[in-house]
């Protein structure tokens, strides 16, 4: 089966990531020195690369002045159910800084980190109905 839970550390950011949860409850959970913020599916992007997964979040989001995105890398394997495959990645911030209404004012930056982690299979529970 295909590893749908990824655990990260690195430069002081822990990253856990698992891909299928009920609504309701966080998916992508971001840690770092100065914030930790839990994130739904809903918010959550998925882009499939050569590479393996990009998957992104926005850390910051202002109105008129840009704001801070982090991704990372993810591998796709299978990984049999009680076991865990470790591996190494980066995690990516993007920073996007001055008017929204005038992109070409903006200034973009990006600043990569090296982590490391573990990935797994786990089983996610599906949504309970309420009986009325």
């Amino acid at each position: 089966m295909a590893a749908n839970k990824f655990i990260l550390k690195g430069h002081g950011v822990r990253v856990d990531y698992t891909i299928g949860v009920t609504p309701g409850i966080p998916a992508f959970i971001y840690e770092d020195k100065k914030i930790s913020k839990d994130f739904p599916s809903s918010a959550v992007h998925t882009d499939k690369t050569e590479l393996g997964n990009l998957v992104t979040v926005p850390l910051e989001v202002t109105v008129d002045e840009g704001g801070t995105t982090f991704s990372v890398f993810l591998p796709t394997f299978d990984v049999p159910k009680g076991e865990t495959v470790d591996f190494k990645t980066i995690g990516i911030y993007k920073e996007v800084r001055g008017p929204v209404i005038l992109p070409a004012r903006q200034t973009v930056t990006w600043h990569v980190i090296q982590m490391e982690g573990a990935a797994e299979t786990v089983i996610v529970p599906l949504a309970q109905s309420v009986a009325s």
